[in-house]
């Protein structure tokens, strides 16, 4: 089906009336205009026409047999293929109470039986000139819209590598880390595509959270660039209770959302902040902010703190924990530390993900 006119072609009319002499009168008159005529004797018939070329006018007998003008004209506007192409009844029946009928159903005029020349002429016109300044106006709009996405994304796509830079300082200051900051992310991605398939998780996980998660949380430890020494950087299992003030996990949801105030429309950007905030925080309620357990936890940050802990905890500079020996810790701390759901789907995957020192960084 063709969805607008090509440029230079004349406008197409589908005239749709039961009586072969009305169809002769109008058909004279849209030529007459330099417009070319469609016309039906049945609303099956102008289906049939309007679906093979869509026509920028449709001139609508009410009483026809079979289906009626007003059937016919809500079965056009139903559809998201043909709801925008303007209707005009025609009709001996020219009470208020049939044309209210009419325009409640999506026609834009009305025209009287029997035709007057000068009347169907204008008429046309005009609604001919309002639907092509329509489709004008959605055309640019469209443009517009691309224009616009194209600039948003180009900016979201800065403030990533912005922020990534950032963040990356903030891996340089630790000497034992080796692409940690990569590591999660990758782990993040991975364990969030696993969760997606869990009945528990399934309606939570869409693809933007995936994409947005594996932006975020290669942010989850910006804070520390304001923190000298933050005790939150000794395995969690060790955490003692601290000043807020020199919390790096409140540090950085401050910097990130002093950031979001500017940028309101940034995807990535509220998930990167409750990550921040939050990577610290326990299942049992035990860790930072201190009371916050277990689904109170936003879901982007219980995913964090696994894969955060799983590379910190396994180290590359052959003093941290083996492979195996961090995932037995992992699965003795469910339900204190962790998601125990989540845990659960992270040892399953535990041979697709990444770690400090291993062979699959790239």
């Amino acid at each position: 089906m063709e969805n607008a006119r090509k440029p230079g072609s004349e406008p197409q009319i589908v005239i749709v009336d039961d009586l072969d002499t009305n169809l002769m009168i109008l058909e004279n008159m849209i030529e007459g205009m330099g417009y070319i005529p469609r016309c039906a004797s049945s609303a099956a018939e102008a289906a049939a026409l309007i679906a093979e070329s869509r026509p920028q006018l449709i001139l609508l007998d009410v009483f026809m047999p079979e289906m009626d003008g007003y059937e016919f004209c809500e079965r056009l506007k139903e559809s998201p293929i043909t709801r925008d192409i303007p209707v005009i009844f025609i009709s001996a029946a020219d009470s208020s109470e049939d044309k209210v009928r009419g325009f409640k159903l999506g026609a834009v005029d009305y025209i009287g039986k029997p035709f007057e020349v000068t009347e169907v002429t204008m008429r046309v016109k005009n609604h001919l000139k309002i639907y092509e300044m329509q489709q004008e106006l959605e055309m640019s709009n469209r443009r517009l819209h691309t224009v616009i996405s194209s600039q948003a994304r180009r900016i979201e796509d800065e403030q990533k590598n912005i922020l990534s830079a950032l963040a990356a300082l903030t891996e340089e200051r630790d000497a034992e880390t080796d692409n940690h900051m990569q590591n999660v992310a990758y782990n993040c991605r991975m364990l969030a595509q696993a969760l997606q398939f869990s009945p528990e998780f399934d309606e939570d996980i869409s693809e933007s959270f995936i994409d947005n998660i594996e932006v975020a949380s290669r942010l989850h430890d910006i804070g520390k660039i304001q923190v000298p020494y933050d005790p939150l950087m000794e395995p969690m299992f060790q955490l003692q209770e601290i000043s807020e003030e020199q919390n790096h996990a409140l540090k950085g949801a401050q910097i990130l959302e002093r950031i979001y105030q500017n940028t309101p429309e940034n995807s990535f950007l509220p998930m990167a902040i409750e990550i921040a905030r939050y990577h610290h925080a326990r299942w049992d309620g035990s860790g930072y902010p201190k009371g916050t357990m277990g689904k109170d936890i936003p879901l982007s940050a219980r995913i964090t703190m696994v894969a955060d802990f799983y590379d910190t905890m396994i180290g590359d500079q052959g003093e941290g924990c083996d492979t195996e020996e961090t995932l037995k810790i992992i699965e003795k701390e469910s339900t204190v530390f962790f998601d125990p759901e989540i845990v659960k789907v992270f040892l399953k995957i535990r041979n697709q993900l990444r770690y400090s020192g291993s062979k699959r960084n790239n």
